[in-house]
């Protein structure tokens, strides 16, 4: 099945990524001249896929906020769990990851993704069911980080969170608790994985049950709650500051 990538981000980082088969570039008739383009198209050439132009009316009805270019490729190459604890080992780095529990806003989810791939998360777990997958929303949101940062969907979120704790791998749920310790006091330096409640409901019980321990941002001004992402991305850094900024 293909997919419409779109923007300019998200399709020049798939082609850098080389993790999807893309069949061609479709660029608008009037986009103008930018660098940006020019390396997509640079891109392209270098692996043989075709560059074509098209009337952006077709492009708009293919793609809303398209910048101008998109890509026809095959769908997004998901990965096993087990392929992510792999990859952490092959690094000689412990497990570092996030699971999403029931994020449907594809703008948090993109966003999540991007600063995951920026502090060098090993992946990403998010449900098959009731949650947003690996769109070409998705992919845009996160400006093109989706492309190379490797993501997991499973059938049982629960499921998969007990095996990793059978792995040696700590569950630290981000939701604000009584129960929930302050993050920068939690231990962030070995094999974790941030669980990250959905919009609004936070993590159903079930998860937060599996969970070994809460953390929780500090809040001083009168809203109760930040943006999922945004309390995602400032945990994934402080898990980044705990390990040492590795590289």
């Amino acid at each position: 099945m293909h997919e419409i990538l779109y923007g300019r981000n998200a399709v020049r980082e798939c082609l850098r990524a080389r993790r999807r088969h893309v069949h061609k570039v479709l660029l608008a008739d009037t986009v103008e001249p930018a660098a940006i383009i020019d390396e997509i198209v640079s891109l392209a050439g270098r692996s043989k896929i075709p560059v074509q132009k098209i009337p952006r009316k077709t492009l708009d009805n293919l793609a809303k906020g398209h910048q101008g270019v998109a890509l026809e490729t095959g769908r997004y190459p998901m990965v096993a769990v087990e392929d992510i604890l792999g990859r952490a080992k092959k690094l000689a780095e412990p497990p570092f990851m996030v699971a999403l529990d029931h994020l449907e806003d594809p703008h948090n989810v993109g966003a999540i993704l991007r600063t995951a791939e920026s502090v060098g998360v090993h992946g990403v777990i998010i449900p098959r069911q009731r949650s947003a997958s690996v769109t070409p929303a998705v992919v845009n949101a996160s400006a093109g980080a989706a492309e190379h940062i490797w993501v997991a969907e499973v059938s049982n979120l629960v499921q998969t969170l007990e095996k990793l704790k059978q792995a040696n791998v700590w569950l630290a749920g981000v939701e604000d608790t009584p129960a929930a310790s302050l993050y920068s006091q939690a231990d962030l330096t070995g094999a974790i994985v941030l669980v990250i409640g959905s919009e609004g409901k936070g993590m159903s019980r079930l998860v937060k049950e599996t969970c070994d321990f809460l953390i929780k941002l500090p809040m001083r001004g009168q809203i109760e709650s930040l943006n999922a992402s945004v309390a995602a991305g400032l945990v994934l850094y402080e898990v980044w500051r705990a390990r040492g900024f590795e590289k």
